[in-house]
């Protein structure tokens, strides 16, 4: 039990001792000591020290006596510094001896301004009766001219006389902490002493090997390599070794031989760390290929450097995205986060020459670039661009601004040349979910071989990739052929919307402004606010329809189209005028089927006039005076890949003429095909046809018409007719009509090729009111029936007059035929002495005739009589034969009166043209006859 005791007692004492050693030292006033420890500091940094603040002490676990707000003076080697707090690890035993000996010095929170280049060394050196040194800094700032190195926790250790001063510790190098170890060694007779610097960061290992040279420097050798040398300074990620020659003077720090290993590229150069007047990090690289991107990216991220950074790059062979570049030259200074690019040049692809400069941070890029290609579409088609619409052809040159910001860059004070284009103004782009383009561009002149519709679908694409904003002007813009002049367009394409605020422009003669929106995609598109409007000469717009009509060239052509509603049903009004007419239209279209209805109305007070000037023909006085309207139904479709025309029906006045009817337009070779009925249809002298002008289109036209007027000819009744044509013919089938009383049929075909013509017809009962021809010879009355077949060649009545081949037959009944009097004739031939009128019988007069009938045959336009008997009254017999020249218009003809048996003939012969023919009369014989035969 007592031995007990007297071990707790024993251990109860060490832990009082203890405790009194812990605690006793906090209580003691050490400021008696302020000086002593003052001038230990002083010697140990060789510049006066000075504590203001408090002193303690503390004894476990050793010996430590720390001092706060340490002043620091400033000696001859221009050295600044200052330091939260003083450390100083005392030997214990010569402590409880009563005396102060430091083992190691510590600065707490220092802030040293090193100068550079240094006037002299730190005086941190160990009294004379003390072999070795032991100092310390403790989170402190270093700087060094400019440079600033936070976090400096670092040893300073001296062994013995001949052995090295080493210091090692960590600092913090962009924000990454770094381990580092500098051993310098004693120096030789000759006054060089080795240095051997290595540091290690972020798995880099840098080392230093060399000698301090007597007149002052540094020459060594430099080795470093690592995971990443972006971790280093402003580079690409990646593995990377490097080994130089180094040299180190009071201005400078040269790494030249630089040989650096990037990945997969090799490249040398050297470096240069200028230290005064301010510090700047020069870096020079040649390369014999090089990736650009991930160097443009490691400068642009960069942030702050603590030094400036300068970099020469040159390769022959570069990379940037899919463009490959040649001869690459290219500066940069990197400084404060803001990156400078003095002058990049390089070649590209199609013979392209680029030069750029400019600068920014890691958030704005601005760069003024210059270019000059032999062949753009080679350079567009090396840089992955495929442009939608092909630039034009011929070289390019011109210069821009590029401002890149937060992923969107824009482009002002854009002027360039592509081919014989010229281009100002510039866009913005800005990406995202949806991209976004702004294009403001003003061109001079733009030929492209793309079609409008090519170039809508193109901005349809557009927009279904991005939105777009377009503020586009052209002095003349020609798309495959189609020539605009002051073209503006003002538009937008917003979330597959395209939206076109205003479109203005000269187009075909016709200053043209359009305006709409459309939505949706599909058959959900909707077409909204669309309006159209176009005026100017019509001469332009006509002939590029096919249709050139020299007297409507200047006439004033204003047209307005408006609409709304979904391409499935779209609703249209249209509005126009040309010269005096008048055409408005309500129209509803279906797109996504390709049809289109619509309710078309033109009018024109002059129905002469509007014909003859749209259908490029001479006025046409034979419809009668009179205004013009056309009131139709029309439909279009696409059939066959092709489009086709319909009026399910139509009302048209055009002066006396007026019909209805329902036609359809369609074919390859359009066809015109359906139903008209006409009130009235004037036709022209049939003498002015001319089978030259024929018919574009192929015809399939049932007609009928109440009545038909031709002119100079009879008036016809209830008509009826099949009119085709085509190519080769024209033909008209199963026609018929009622006239004066009785009817007509006829059938004709003209034939292209030739031209030939024929014809077939016949009359029935026809009943004369009045002379048939009017000329001397000729059938005043009666009632007529016949039949006509002939063949013709020509394009016109002269020339199928003279060239018809054919037969035919007349018969009258119940007639009169003027230009002689048979009755008065036979019976003057009773008399024993006829005298005169027998002579006057035969010049003049009317003959009634109860039946006559003639046949007739046709050769080269020569009617020949081949059968003929007209039967008189009183059962008097007439004879005629002869033949009658058509082309000519000449009479050939013999009219023969009956006489006794074996008296000789009285004939009447008249020849010579027919409307003055000459009469001579065959009277010599029978008079001598009846001479010697009186009654």
């Amino acid at each position: 039990m007592r031995r007990l005791l007297l071990l707790t007692l024993a251990a109860g004492l060490v832990l009082l001792a203890g405790a009194s050693a812990w605690v006793l030292p906090r209580w003691l006033d050490w400021d008696r000591h302020r000086g002593a420890l003052a001038e230990i500091a002083s010697e140990r940094l060789g510049r006066p020290v000075a504590l203001e603040g408090q002193v303690g002490l503390v004894l476990l676990p050793q010996p430590l006596l720390e001092a706060s707000r340490i002043v620091i003076g400033q000696a001859a080697d221009e050295i600044q510094m200052s330091a939260r707090a003083l450390r100083l690890r005392l030997d214990l035993w010569a402590l409880l001896m009563g005396r102060l000996e430091v083992r190691e010095l510590a600065l707490v929170g220092a802030d040293i301004r090193l100068p550079w280049p240094p006037t002299s060394l730190p005086g941190l050196t160990p009294p004379p009766w003390l072999t070795a040194l032991d100092a310390r800094l403790e989170e402190s700032r270093i700087q060094i001219g400019g440079a600033v190195v936070e976090g400096v926790n670092a040893r300073l250790t001296a062994g013995e006389i001949g052995e090295a001063l080493t210091a090692e510790g960590s600092l913090a190098w962009r924000g990454r902490p770094m381990r580092f170890q500098a051993v310098l060694g004693r120096a030789g007779d000759a006054g060089v002493a080795p240095l051997d610097i290595t540091a290690s960061a972020s798995g880099a290992n840098l080392r230093a090997r060399g000698v301090l040279l007597t007149e002052g420097g540094f020459a060594g050798r430099l080795e470093a390599s690592g995971p990443d040398l972006s971790a280093l300074i402003p580079a690409p990620a990646g593995a990377f070794r490097a080994t130089a020659n180094l040299a180190a003077g009071a201005e400078l720090i040269v790494a030249n031989q630089l040989e650096l290993t990037l990945g997969s590229d090799a490249v040398r150069g050297g470096a240069l760390l200028r230290l005064v007047p301010e510090p700047r990090f020069e870096l020079t690289i040649t390369a014999p290929s090089l990736d650009l991107e991930p160097w443009l990216a490691a400068l642009r991220g960069a942030g702050a450097q603590a030094i400036p950074l300068s970099l020469d790059l040159s390769a022959e062979a570069a990379q940037f995205g899919p463009l490959r570049m040649t001869e690459l030259r290219a500066t940069a200074n990197l400084q404060n986060e803001q990156l400078t690019l003095g002058r990049v040049s390089a070649t590209m692809p199609g013979d392209t020459a680029l030069e750029l400069s400019g600068g920014g941070g890691a958030t704005r890029l601005e760069l003024g670039l210059r270019w000059r290609s032999v062949r753009p579409a080679e350079w567009l088609g090396a840089a992955g661009l495929t442009p939608r619409l092909a630039p034009p052809e011929g070289p390019a040159l011109g210069s821009l601004r590029l401002s890149w910001e937060g992923g969107a860059f824009s482009v002002t004070e854009l002027v360039a040349q592509l081919g014989p284009t010229r281009i100002g103004g510039g866009f913005v782009w800005r990406p995202g979910a949806r991209p976004n383009l702004a294009l403001g561009l003003e061109f001079d002149t733009l030929d492209l071989p793309q079609s409008q519709s090519e170039l809508a679908t193109a901005l349809r694409d557009a927009a279904g990739e991005a939105d777009l904003q377009l503020r586009l002007s052209f002095a003349r813009l020609n798309l495959g052929g189609e020539v605009w002049e002051r073209l503006a367009l003002d538009g937008a394409t917003e979330n597959g919307r395209i939206v076109l605020r205003r479109l203005a422009g000269r187009h075909l003669g016709l200053d043209v402004v359009l305006a709409g929106t459309l939505s949706g995609a599909g058959n959900a598109a909707r077409l909204s606010e669309m309006t159209l409007e176009a005026e100017g000469p019509a001469g332009p717009l006509l002939g590029r329809l096919g249709v050139a009509r020299p007297d409507l060239a200047a006439a004033p052509l204003r047209l307005r189209l408006s609409g709304a509603g979904p391409l499935e049903a779209l609703a249209l009004r249209l509005e126009g005028d040309l010269a005096e007419a008048r055409l408005e239209a309500q129209l509803t279209v279906d797109a996504p089927q390709e049809r289109v209805q619509a309710r078309l109305t033109v009018r024109h007070p002059g129905a002469v006039r509007i014909l003859s000037q749209a259908l490029a023909i001479p006025p046409p006085d034979w419809i009668g005076e009179g205004s013009f309207s056309l009131i139709a139904n029309l439909g279009w479709r696409v059939a066959d890949g092709r489009g086709a025309w319909n009026a399910e029906s139509f009302e048209l006045v055009a002066g006396e003429l007026r019909g209805r009817g329902q036609v359809a337009l369609s074919g390859e070779r359009p066809a015109l095909s359906g139903r008209i009925a006409l009130e009235r249809l004037p036709l022209p002298d049939w003498r002015g046809l001319d089978l030259t002008a024929w018919p574009g289109l192929d015809l399939d036209l049932a007609v009928t018409a109440d009545r038909v007027a031709p002119r100079g000819l009879p008036l016809l009744e209830a008509a009826s007719g099949r009119l085709r044509a085509d190519a080769q013919a024209l033909r008209l089938e199963e026609g018929r009509a009622s006239l004066a009383g009785g009817s007509v049929t006829a059938a004709a075909r003209a034939e292209r090729a030739g031209p030939r013509l024929a014809f077939e017809g016949g009359m029935t009962d026809i009943v004369l009111a009045a002379p048939l021809t009017g000329r001397p010879l000729d059938i005043a009355a009666g009632r007529l029936s016949g039949e006509l077949k002939l063949e013709a060649a020509g394009a016109t009545p002269d020339a199928w007059l003279r060239s018809a081949v054919g037969e035919g037959s007349l018969t009258l009944r119940d007639g009169v035929v003027q230009g002689f009097d048979a009755p008065a004739a036979a019976a003057a031939l009773g008399w024993a002495d006829p005298g005169t009128a027998l002579a006057a019988a035969l010049e003049s007069g009317a003959t009634p005739i109860e039946r006559g009938h003639v046949a007739f045959t046709l050769a080269e336009g020569r009617l020949t009589l081949t059968e003929a008997a007209l039967g008189a009254e009183a059962g008097l017999a007439l004879g005629l034969s002869g033949s009658v020249d058509l082309g000519q218009d000449r009479l050939a003809l013999r009219l023969t009166l009956p006489v006794p048996e074996g008296a000789p003939p009285v004939a009447l012969e008249v020849t010579g043209p027919s409307l003055n023919p000459r009469r001579l009369a065959e009277l010599a014989p029978w008079r001598a006859w009846r001479a010697a035969n009186p009654p």
